[in-house]
């Protein structure tokens, strides 16, 4: 991908820029009007896109939780502090549960599997640059011990002045498909089944 007359990735960082050139974002199906199965990603698309967004991207500061109280234990918000250090800014109780532990402020690319850890890192800067949204179906192996598919919804927040790239996303857990020995950690995207990309506003990978 060549990025340097992209009007759709203007203001993007040199390191960034690199990362994307050097690694192309995930396939998967484009559409702009996604169907989900949970209803929590149901609901939270729809307020997302109630807010105003001529950007590609409701302002962070526009967005608010008692809107979305039902869901906020399953939220998260990340920032891109550098195309290796995607940090959670903001973690729900039920996914810190989850991971059996609260990894606020932590770098989320640790949790994940080797094998995927370089890809997602990638689609996260596309939901955060182009901007665009993202739906992810996917395995996650607990610390617990449990196994199980997982599906997410990623979708861009505009940062105040200053501040680095952010996004939102909401979780939602299926069923257990079977249960491991506990460890000490959870490892999050062992596998990646399916990817939708959203359009927005400003396009999707192709």
């Amino acid at each position: 991908m060549d990025l340097a007359e992209s009007q759709t990735f203007s203001g993007i960082g040199e390191d960034a820029r690199r990362l994307m050139e050097a690694h192309a974002p995930s396939a998967g199906r484009g559409t702009a009007t996604p169907a989900f199965g949970p209803r929590a990603l149901t609901d939270f698309f729809a307020y997302w896109s109630s807010l105003a967004h001529d950007s590609g991207a409701p302002d962070a500061a526009a967005f608010d939780p008692l809107a979305l109280t039902l869901w906020l234990p399953d939220t998260t918000i990340m920032e891109i502090h550098r195309p290796a250090d995607i940090r959670f800014r903001l973690v729900g109780t039920r996914v810190a549960e989850r991971m059996t532990h609260d990894p606020t402020g932590t770098n989320m690319l640790v949790m994940l599997a080797p094998e995927t850890r370089v890809q997602v890192c990638r689609d996260m800067h596309e939901i955060a640059y182009r901007p665009c949204g993202y739906h992810a179906r996917y395995v996650n192996v607990y610390g617990s011990g449990r196994v199980s598919h997982v599906q997410s919804l990623y979708l861009p927040l505009a940062a105040p002045a200053g501040h680095p790239p952010r996004m939102i996303a909401v979780h939602a857990p299926e069923e257990a498909v079977e249960y491991q020995q506990p460890a000490d950690r959870t490892v999050c995207a062992t596998s990646i089944d399916e990817i939708v990309w959203i359009d927005v506003g400003r396009g999707v990978p192709t």
